[in-house]
């Protein structure tokens, strides 16, 4: 599976947490951002692939939240012609600092080319930036290749 496809995939599955609505695992209403901005450091980052969120303080419902969506994760890549095991890793930490919903998806593929991709908004949109030449261009995807 290509890198990029398997970011796609992160994507849309990180931003049905983020609407509030979670429709990939049928409806799970939750309220990521407001609970990024009351935990400290206002960052909440999920691990779904195992289901539990390694950095913030979430509520319960959050935690259970989070268990949920990486129950459905292994059906939401079927779906989309992928496998589970094609992720080593797919984070997604969730930042409110300053009044401002953002996302940052790090993904991470079965041969270990790893991507960072920031998000702004809900839905989640690609940054965008002034290119050297004064044009709205989206954010680049910091990428690593295995081994580097």
């Amino acid at each position: 599976m290509k890198h990029g496809r398997l970011c796609a995939i992160a994507h849309n599955f990180a931003d049905s947490m983020a609407s509030g609505l979670g429709f990939v695992v049928g409806y799970c209403q939750t309220e990521v951002f407001e609970e990024a901005a009351a935990s400290p450091g206002g960052v909440i980052e999920i691990d779904f692939l195992r289901g539990n969120v390694v950095r913030g303080c979430p509520s319960h419902q959050l935690e259970n939240a989070a268990a949920t969506f990486a129950g459905a994760f292994p059906t939401f890549c079927k779906k989309n012609r992928a496998e589970v095991t094609d992720f080593e890793s797919f984070l997604a930490a969730f930042d409110a600092r300053g009044g401002r919903c953002r996302a940052m998806l790090t993904v991470v593929d079965r041969n270990g080319r790893r991507s960072v991709t920031e998000y702004d908004g809900v839905p989640l949109k690609r940054l965008r930036v002034l290119d050297t030449l004064g044009r709205i261009r989206r954010k680049t995807r910091q990428i690593e290749k295995a081994g580097q």
